[in-house]
């Protein structure tokens, strides 16, 4: 039974079907069969905070990638990130699209890896370079020391995790003559 009480202080009880709210309301946030339907690349549109990752995959040609099939998993730096980078850095990476390519691909593991399952070690990225990934009990994990502010966002092809970090591949070793 539940009390409704009236404008004019009149109370009046009625009966009310509450398995039948808490069912509908169950159905409505959960959903049986709940299927994503964006795409990475959707995603990163719409997120206000990836801004800059999202213009420079478009100036990098990308954009196929992060739509294919997948699954994939990006780690994209935020819009704070970028800020952190000196603005030279930034304007030479948009410049040199091979950099900018390799500095992406960085960012993009083949197959969908959620934090959950994240283990201590290294993953091999798109641009085949190793990442570091750092996980510890009641601390958040860490990829290439770099803390993942947002994780596990879900779409219709992988996962996307934000660092609040530009990652960058390692240099490579310069060969002496």
């Amino acid at each position: 039974m539940v009390q409704i009480s009236s404008p004019l202080n009149q109370t009046k009880t009625r009966p009310m079907k509450v398995g039948c709210l808490f069912v509908a309301c169950w159905f409505s946030t959960v959903g049986l069969v709940q299927r994503e339907d964006k795409d990475i690349m959707d995603k990163l549109i719409l997120d206000p905070s990836l801004k800059t990752f999202t213009s420079l995959i478009v100036k990098a040609g990308l954009v196929e990638t992060l739509k294919a099939e997948g699954p994939l998993t990006v780690f994209a730096p935020n819009d704070a990130a970028f800020a952190k980078m000196p603005s030279a850095t930034l304007e030479g990476l948009k410049k040199n699209k091979s950099l900018l390519r390799k500095t992406l691909t960085y960012c993009i593991l083949g197959g969908k890896v959620m934090t959950k399952v994240i283990k201590d070690g290294t993953l091999k990225m798109q641009s085949t370079d190793l990442l570091t990934v750092s996980v510890k009990v009641g601390l958040p994990t860490t990829v290439n020391g770099q803390k993942i502010v947002t994780p596990d966002i879900e779409t219709s092809n992988g996962i996307i995790h934000i660092v609040g970090s530009v990652l960058s591949p390692p240099a490579k070793p310069k060969k002496t003559p």
